[in-house]
Parts: structure tokens; sequence; C-alpha cells
């Protein structure tokens, strides 16, 4: 009986199979970090493409100087500041799930009041105007891997030159 317990006893020391399932589970850990952290990249780089489209797409609508409400008339009145909203409204709503913060900057030109003022202004006709949006993404997984910076910021902008569109009093 002595004999039994002993021999029993050097199968469980030299038994392999635990060691195969803790191998098993730091690879896989491993393996799923990396394929979530690549996950991570992608969408990344899916926010960094959908800001660039709506930038570019509120760029050609402003371009011709339309607004939201031309009912109402986008270059007399009141109604001047719908321009602007209108730029920065069209940059939010093709962002989708994205909250990007919106400068629109009449860069050169006479740069009317009238179409905004300060560092928000969406320029007159023939004015050169820049639409730029920010966005900071904070990923989920890269920020787990040593080095890499808690968030990431993009910065996407389009300049464009305005049409001869009628200016205000017309």
């Amino acid at each position: 009986m002595l004999h039994y317990k002993r021999n029993r006893l050097s199968v469980c020391v030299r038994d392999d199979a635990g060691g195969s399932l803790v191998e098993c589970a730091f690879a896989c850990s491993i393996l799923l970090l990396i394929v979530f952290s690549i996950f991570d990249f992608a969408f990344m780089c899916y926010a960094k493409a959908t800001m660039q489209n709506a930038v570019r797409t509120a760029a050609r609508y402003a371009i011709t100087g339309n607004c939201s409400n031309p009912t109402s008339g986008c270059f007399s009145g009141t109604n001047q500041q719908n321009r602007l909203d209108t730029i920065v409204n069209l940059v939010t709503s093709y962002s989708w799930a994205f909250t990007p913060t919106v400068t629109v900057t009449c860069v050169q030109g006479t740069c009317a009041t009238a179409y905004g003022s300060g560092s928000n202004n969406a320029g007159g006709p023939g004015d050169l105007v820049q639409v730029s949006a920010s966005y900071v993404y904070s990923p989920v997984m890269l920020s787990h891997i040593p080095g890499t910076p808690p968030t990431y910021t993009f910065h996407v902008s389009s300049t464009f030159r305005n049409e001869l569109f009628p200016p205000p009093g017309s």
C-alpha cells in the first residue's frame, strides 16, 4: 500500500496538464490584448477619416454661401450668423458619434463681421476661409500598453475660397 501511494505521488509531481493550462492562459491574454488593440487602432483611424469627411463636406457647402434657413435671407437682416452656425452644425452632424470642437476662420480677404466675429467668421464673398475641427480620442486598449499616450488629439481642416455669392444688403 505504501508503494502505491509513493507512485501516485510521483505521478502527480510529474504531471504537466496544469502547466499547459497556465501557458494557454498567458498566451490567450496576450493574443486578446493584441486583437483588441488592433480594433482600437482601427477605430482611431475611422475617427480621423470621419472628421476629415465632415470638415470637407461642410467646406463644400460653405463655399456657396448657403445657410440652413435661406428663406429669411442668408445675407440680410439678422440671419447672417445662420451661415456660420450652418457650417458648424454640418461638421457636427457629419461627425456622427464624435463631438468635435469646430472653428471657422476667415483667413484672408475683407472678412466682414456680418458673417461672424473674432476667430469664428464664415467670411464674405471671395474670402479665404478655413474650417477646422479637433477631437480628443481616448483609446480603450492602447492606453494599457506602456509608452503609449492616454489620449490622441486629431486636428483636421479644410481651406477654401468663397464663391462670389450675393453680399449683405443685396
